[in-house]
């Protein structure tokens, strides 16, 4: 599931930027994150991702299939760390459902798929969760508690725990929403001796994480002077319910509204059934709010702190999804469902992975427009002198990724905007410097290839911003506009100097 067009659709620009940011090295990447500039550190993610995708390129090469099958090796070990879950939380059956739904969850299978830390991230988070459970169990076994070697055992548990929390947070920083829903399962349950052994568990994560956490002020500057983000609605919760159980995609009409009709029914089925089931024996209903709880409190947690300060990003939520997986699990195995309701919902979720996993392999527009096509084509006609101007970075950098020889160039962001995240020791970093105007990346070159997204006046008139209308009517009063080509919803026009002045 993971390997269907893997090397196909075009890698996007957090892709293309992790390629071309990763290749740099540890030295240069260090520069590129944490020197400081107005408003902050110059990028706001730790660095364990962009490690190891260097050493992966390293040895595999930087294709598109090499560099996200990086990904896809972490999803496929996230499948079976479910299995394990599952199984000792609920029993083997239970295991073995949620290592298949995993397995086809196309939200699981989207970021399975990416160049980007969100695989890596899903995976330590799965690994620290059973560590945590199994540490729990392990506690509480009197046969085992009066054995020195399973005490010994026990406090590996919660070892390896913190050491997986450590590296989660050195993956992305929006681990820790998790990690607290985590560390308050021992409060909620008023478990003190759970707590002590949390509380051993987390003091060796902060261990783990302290040589990065004396950095932590100055990404958060970053994210409170330059984040794109805008606090998250009501609406917000809808879609990240149809993101976990459909994929997270702009997907057309009427995909999306099955998707939301369908997600809904999911999780509705879910909570009557968990209700109803509540009478069973206390470590079942214990094991089921745990998985509940982190399914649900991460997304919580992050939805009212992004009322304060935006930081909502689904994708962040890839393990609140993998314990909802768990959840569905337990529902087909184990929630008495009459066998003919059982198999209606199953074919509900079918139906919704079919969409999802549809929509993730033919997906060919924003943000995975098609840059390589566009710059093959552009290539076959190139000429000396010639350049490639982009309206932002966001073209711009997926399309050095497919032709390092052209000469390309970009319009920075709109200084002190929220999307002005890419700084200039960042842009050095990767040798790919923004320029103020036009006129100025054009250089006066003969021929200028334009570059911009077909949405890009809509956004900027909607916006009330006149740079890009400035920059299109400098071109207009400079050069003939001797074609232009559309690629899906990238378009290319071609701007050449006729008379050489």
């Amino acid at each position: 599931m993971r390997l269907v067009s893997l090397g196909v659709r075009p890698l996007w620009y957090d892709e293309a930027f992790a390629v071309l940011f990763s290749e740099k090295g540890p030295d240069a990447m260090l520069y590129g994150t944490l020197t400081p500039v107005a408003g902050g550190a110059a990028d706001i993610h730790p660095l364990l991702y962009y490690g190891t995708l260097n050493a992966w390129m390293a040895l595999f090469g930087q294709s598109p299939f090499a560099v996200r099958l990086w990904s896809a090796l972490l999803g496929v070990a996230t499948v079976g760390l479910m299995y394990l879950l599952g199984r000792d939380l609920f029993g083997e059956k239970t295991g073995l459902m949620a290592a298949f739904i995993t397995a086809i969850a196309p939200f699981q299978v989207q970021y399975s798929q990416e160049a980007r830390m969100y695989a890596l991230l899903g995976l330590l988070l799965a690994a620290a969760t059973w560590c945590f459970v199994r540490g729990s169990r392990s506690l509480h076994t009197p046969a085992e508690a009066a054995s020195p070697a399973s005490s010994r055992g026990n406090w590996l548990w919660w070892a390896a725990f913190g050491v997986l929390a450590g590296l989660a947070m050195y993956t992305q920083q929006l681990a820790a929403f998790y990690l607290i829903a985590l560390g308050l399962i021992p409060v909620l349950q008023r478990d003190w001796k759970l707590l002590l052994r949390a509380a051993a568990g987390a003091l060796v994560a902060v261990s783990v994480y302290l040589p990065w956490l004396v950095n932590l002020p100055g990404q958060f500057d970053k994210v409170r002077s330059y984040y794109w983000l805008s606090p998250p609605n009501i609406g917000q919760l809808l879609l990240t319910a149809r993101s976990f159980l459909v994929v997270n995609l702009d997907i057309p009409a009427p995909g999306s509204m099955i998707g939301f009709v369908g997600a809904l029914f999911m999780l509705a089925f879910l909570a009557v059934q968990v209700i109803v089931m509540m009478r069973r024996p206390r470590a079942e209903r214990g094991a089921l709010r745990l998985v509940l709880w982190l399914a649900a409190a991460p997304v919580a947690l992050m939805w009212l702190v992004s009322q304060l300060q935006p930081v909502y990003l689904i994708r962040g939520l890839l393990a609140s999804a993998l314990l909802l997986n768990l959840a569905l699990a337990w529902l087909f195995t184990r929630g008495g469902l009459p066998r003919p309701v059982a198999g209606l919902i199953g074919l509900v979720w079918l139906a919704l992975a079919g969409i999802g996993l549809y929509n993730q392999y033919t997906w060919a527009t924003f943000p995975n427009s098609p840059f390589e096509e566009a710059v093959s084509a552009i290539g076959e006609q190139w000429q000396e002198g010639d350049i490639i101007i982009h309206q932002s970075k966001l073209s711009a950098l997926p399309t050095v990724y497919y032709a390092r020889a052209l000469p390309q160039r970009y319009l920075r962001d709109l200084p002190g905007s929220g999307e002005d995240t890419l700084a200039l020791p960042t842009q050095e970093t990767l040798g790919l410097l923004a320029d103020e105007t036009v006129e100025a990346a054009a250089d006066g070159a003969r021929r200028v290839w334009w570059v911009m997204f077909d949405f890009a006046e809509r956004q900027y008139a909607a916006a009330g911003r006149s740079d890009l209308k400035a920059a299109l009517d400098w071109l207009e009063a400079h050069y003939d506009q001797s074609g232009q080509w559309s690629f899906n919803d990238l378009v290319v026009t071609l701007y050449a100097d006729e008379e050489g002045s």
